[in-house]
This record gives structure tokens, C-alpha cells and sequence, in this order.
């Protein structure tokens, strides 16, 4: 299932944040790790890269439960951040933490 929601909230700019409209809709970050978890807990970032066009489109905009919008950079940046992803080189695999606790859809 993909989760997509309607952002509510204006948008902060950083490196790989974006501002999105108020009609724009957004993929969340947990949609990342699927993808991950679909390549069984790991992958090359090309091939992530490749999969998350493939599934959401090429100029997909990620968001988080914070509010906040990223392109895929961003959303791995972000995910990275929280320990949630890791990467090795050109590696991105699923992080410590576990992914998203819960929030409705």
C-alpha cells in the first residue's frame, strides 16, 4: 500500500527539503523502507533509486510524520539521520531503528 498524504503544514528549506503547494501530495519516508525491505534489507543505491522512480515516479516529493517535504536525497538524508537507514559506499540498508511507530493513513 502506499501511503500518500495531503501536506498541512508550510515547509522549511534545507539542502534537500522542498516547498511544496498546498494541493501537492507527498510518498512517506516508511515507503522508502519498503523498498529496502523488498530487496531483503538492502541494496545498492542505484537500484533503490531505480525502484522508487519505478514505483512512484521520477520527481516523487517524500515527506515524514513531522511535516516535512524532501526529494529522495532528502528522505534518505533524513532517514539516515534518525538511524532508521544506513549507508556503506553506494550501499543503503535498513538502520538500528526500527521503521515508522504507527500513525493513521
Amino acid at each position: 500500500m502506499i501511503c500518500i498524504m495531503s501536506p498541512a503544514v508550510p515547509l522549511r528549506h534545507t539542502r534537500h527539503m522542498l516547498e511544496a503547494s498546498p494541493s501537492a501530495t507527498f510518498i512517506m519516508g516508511h515507503e522508502v523502507l519498503d523498498l529496502i525491505t523488498a530487496r531483503g534489507g538492502s541494496c545498492p543505491l542505484d537500484t533503490l533509486r531505480a525502484d522508487a522512480a519505478t514505483r512512484f515516479g521520477p520527481a516523487a516529493l517524500f515527506g515524514n510524520c513531522h511535516g516535512d517535504r524532501f526529494d529522495l536525497d532528502g528522505v534518505l538524508e533524513f532517514l539516515a539521520s534518525v538511524g532508521k537507514i544506513s549507508r556503506d559506499g553506494d550501499t543503503v540498508a535498513l538502520g538500528r531503528v526500527r521503521g515508522c511507530s504507527g500513525h493513521s493513513h
